[in-house]
């Protein structure tokens, strides 16, 4: 189908890609075949990644071979060229999804093709409409300037397009013994002839009374959606189901396209060789190919070589595609984070931060350095289960102290995402808003929002008593404080003024016991 062959260039030293160059039209053409043997979206999807590395400036991409088309509209030796229709984009990866309860669910959607290439397929389906198409025209060609060629890719007497009904049975060859002790040529010549024959008559062996009947036309192009898997399909009800499931929109059934759609902007072309059913067979699978090949150079002659040379090369797409998809992930992190606060807000409102925050700026420079230096407080902080008391009468300036420790527990694990850490800064004038329940509550708000895999373990206290609009308990809230607790190496909890009036009867031991000790302190007040 090229007007004009090129010659080979220098490849990618890791581009096993064998390639043809030429031009239809004035446009410049870079075929790529898959290897021999190869099939299926990922293989597809290497191909194309070689071929943009070798050849950076590639624009669009057309996708062309061959595919199993689905009855009623859908004949053998068709064209299905893949367009958006409703929520698809012209292209649907079928297997693609989870297995539920209810069922298999696809998930995720692939890219539409490029504008331009939809805009010059509107304006070729007028072209058609108004003086047919050229494909007719463009497989003459074929037969005079390849010749050798013409049996297999033209159409000929011996393709017969016949379709099955959905639950008819394949019948392959019968069995047959053969008892004699020698054979001659004539035998062998007989049995050549009859394998040729079956060739040209796939199902010559089926129940011939449930072939479909319809009454013969010319070629046809349908524009729509295109199903793309990893597995072949050889069943009519299985083919059915899917299409089902897609809403009964399917075309045509191939195994590449859906590895190229989202970071290789093409379109995809396929001439119909089969309906993926228990019939399939090669048959028409050259001449298939011949028409997809010429449905493409039409289309290739239509789109105007100004409008090509404004489009972003697939490169540039690619470093597009990653600044959005970059953006994506931030907003869906966003998006996270905004349903990570909702649980944070639900734990307790409470921020003792701006306390922190407040107590840091009215420190004096070198205050507390004696507690820092001092042999009790590196024992507490290198080692394992360890608890610091340090009481003092009020106003000595124990808060102050307080908010020296968290700043330097920060400051030497700010990058350690092992150590988890929290404080309190109780206050007697505030009994009601620092309950135990809420005390417990703050600490658990500030482990979680160091450590987000530690989170699903509160996310699941939230979706027990949300629904209810409940509160957990306080068991609950100490059971879970243990269990973020011990997501971390270790855990340091920093508590002021736990020996005013801040905390009611048996909030002591309460809070003795979220810090992970069985008992409190002896001398604690």
């Amino acid at each position: 189908m090229l007007d004009e062959t090129h010659q080979d260039l220098r490849k990618q030293p890791n581009d096993h890609n064998s390639y043809t160059l030429g031009r239809v039209g004035v446009h410049n053409i870079v075929i790529a075949c898959l290897p021999k043997g190869e099939i299926g979206n990922n293989n597809a999807a290497t191909v194309a990644t070689r071929m943009t590395s070798t050849f950076p400036s590639i624009k669009f991409g057309l996708m062309v071979g061959i595919g199993g088309g689905v009855p009623k509209y859908v004949r053998l030796g068709d064209v299905v060229v893949s367009t958006p229709t409703d929520e698809f984009g012209g292209v649907v990866q079928w297997d693609f999804g989870k297995t539920q309860q209810e069922g298999f669910k696809r998930t995720g959607a692939l890219n539409r093709p490029p504008t331009e290439l939809l805009t010059a397929l509107t304006k070729l389906e007028k072209e058609h409409a108004m003086k047919g198409s050229k494909i007719p025209h463009y497989l003459d060609e074929l037969k005079a300037n390849w010749p050798r060629l013409a049996s297999r890719y033209t159409k000929s007497e011996y393709l017969r397009d016949v379709l099955f009904r959905a639950d008819c049975k394949h019948i392959e060859k019968p069995d047959t013994c053969d008892i004699s002790t020698g054979g001659n040529q004539e035998d062998d010549d007989d049995e050549e002839e009859e394998e040729e024959k079956e060739e040209e008559d796939h199902c010559i062996h089926c129940d011939q009374t449930r072939i479909v009947r319809r009454k013969p036309r010319d070629m046809l192009v349908h524009y729509g959606l295109i199903a793309s898997g990893n597995q072949v399909i050889k069943d009519a009800s299985f083919r059915n189901e899917i299409n089902k499931r897609l809403g009964g929109k399917v075309l045509c059934f191939e195994m590449e396209a859906a590895g190229l759609m989202n970071d290789f902007p093409c379109l995809v072309i396929r001439g119909i060789c089969d309906y993926a059913d228990a019939h399939k067979n090669k048959t028409w699978q050259e001449h298939a190919a011949a028409v997809a090949a010429a449905f493409a150079k039409e289309l290739l002659l239509l789109i105007p070589k100004q409008e090509v040379e404004q489009m972003p090369t697939i490169k540039k797409m690619e470093s597009q595609l990653k600044e959005v998809s970059n953006t994506v992930n931030e907003l869906r992190s966003h998006q996270l984070d905004q349903e990570d606060q909702t649980i944070t807000e639900w734990l307790t409102p409470a921020n003792h931060a701006l306390q922190q925050n407040d107590l840091i700026r009215q420190q004096q420079e070198g205050t507390g350095t004696w507690l820092l230096q001092s042999d009790e407080f590196q024992q507490w902080h290198t080692q394992l289960k360890q608890t610091l008391f340090c009481p003092g009468i009020p106003g000595a300036g124990k808060t102050i102290i307080t908010s020296i420790v968290v700043r330097h527990l920060h400051r030497i694990f700010q990058n350690d995402r092992s150590i988890g850490i929290a404080y309190l800064y109780c206050n007697f004038q505030q009994q009601q808003e620092q309950k135990p329940a809420d005390l417990i509550a703050s600490l658990l708000k500030q482990l979680i929002q160091t450590q987000s895999s530690v989170l699903e373990v509160v996310k699941s206290l939230y979706n027990q008593h949300k629904p209810h609009r409940t509160r957990p308990s306080l068991d609950e809230l100490r059971s879970t404080l243990h269990q973020v607790a011990a997501s971390y190496e270790k855990t340091f909890i920093v508590i002021d003024a736990l020996g005013r009036g801040a905390i009611r009867a048996g909030s002591h031991q309460m809070a003795w016991s979220a810090a992970g000790q069985q008992t409190e302190p002896e001398g604690s007040l």
